[in-house]
């Protein structure tokens, strides 16, 4: 082979050397700015799926919702024979002590006998059977299983009566509402003791404060007797209801619970510091109802609420 020959043959294997190794290159580069790209996509991804909230100073309330029955001041009407009573005031109408109410016509005669007010208070045709299981009621001389009496109902709404059935009753909305209330054991903040106060709430209106006037622990609840310091004309004529009760008030910085993060030390929390994230230690005064108060730190800070998604020193914008 001449020496021409071999300068060819050395060109031409040069230039595929050349060849293959740009392409090595580029394919290099190619899967680098793939990786490089899915990792940027991957964190944009993530920064997406970063869930944060700002942290505030306020107030976080324990609240329970517990079953009640209301204890009125209540008199009873009832018929003294079989007969047909007729009406002379209306369903939630105010009467005087002695006014008249209405006529009872005893059974086979034609004169009725004149029906008055015992009390002064608003009249109410639905007797409901608890009025004499509760007046005087006291959990020291009462059934503390309560709840789980179901009274008698009489007054079929046809105005006919046998002798002693009731006929109406007249409650005094001058005297504050009281209640029996039950507590689920594991529902409670701390003991419910002789004198303490609860906010309550019926149906997102504020009924008041009332005092525990008595209670009774048992295994797995307790029954109190709380009394308000009103009448609420609303719940005349209900009895038993679903009360929200406030047993405690707890006041600071309070975050989403789901922003917690736990580690043997205790609790932490990642905080936005300029667009990164910092693992900031807590102290956590009450968790409840999905929210922490807590201390460490400040209201206006920005928290992360999806700490599984972040690290220490991430940045997110």
């Amino acid at each position: 082979m001449s020496t021409r020959q071999q300068r060819i043959q050395n060109r031409l294997r040069k230039q595929m050397i050349m060849r293959s190794l740009m392409k090595g290159c580029l394919a290099i580069a190619i899967l680098v700015g793939t990786g490089a790209f899915m990792l940027f996509l991957y964190h944009q991804i993530l920064v997406w799926m970063v869930e944060v909230e700002v942290a505030e100073y306020r107030e976080l309330q324990y609240v329970i919702t517990v079953p009640a029955i209301l204890i009125k001041e209540e008199t009873v009407i009832t018929a003294p024979s079989r007969g047909r009573f007729e009406n002379q005031v209306m369903e939630g109408e105010r009467v005087r002590s002695g006014s008249v109410v209405g006529w009872f016509y005893p059974e086979g005669q034609i004169r009725p006998v004149t029906v008055s007010a015992p009390r002064g208070g608003v009249i109410s045709f639905n007797p409901d059977g608890w009025e004499q299981v509760l007046d005087g009621f006291s959990l020291e001389g009462g059934d503390r299983n309560i709840f789980d009496y179901a009274p008698r109902q009489f007054n079929d709404g046809s105005f006919q009566y046998e002798r002693g059935e009731p006929i109406l009753k007249v409650i005094d909305n001058l005297v504050p509402l009281r209640m029996v209330v039950k507590f689920d054991n594991s529902a409670m903040s701390e003991p419910l003791e002789i004198g303490d106060t609860l906010k309550l709430i019926c149906r997102d209106e504020i009924l008041g404060e009332a005092r525990c006037e008595s209670v009774w622990t048992g295994e797995d609840y307790w029954t109190a007797i709380l009394s308000l310091d009103n009448f609420k004309e609303d719940l005349l004529t209900q009895r038993r209801i679903d009360v929200d009760c406030i047993t405690a008030v707890y006041r600071g910085v309070i975050i989403d619970e789901k922003a917690l993060v736990k580690s043997p030390e205790g609790y932490a929390v990642y905080r936005l510091n300029e667009g990164k994230t910092e693992l900031c230690p807590l102290k956590v005064l009450k968790v409840h109802q999905g929210q922490a108060v807590v201390e460490g730190i400040e209201a206006g800070d920005t928290v992360v609420t999806t700490p599984y998604l972040v690290s220490e020193g991430m940045i997110i914008r």
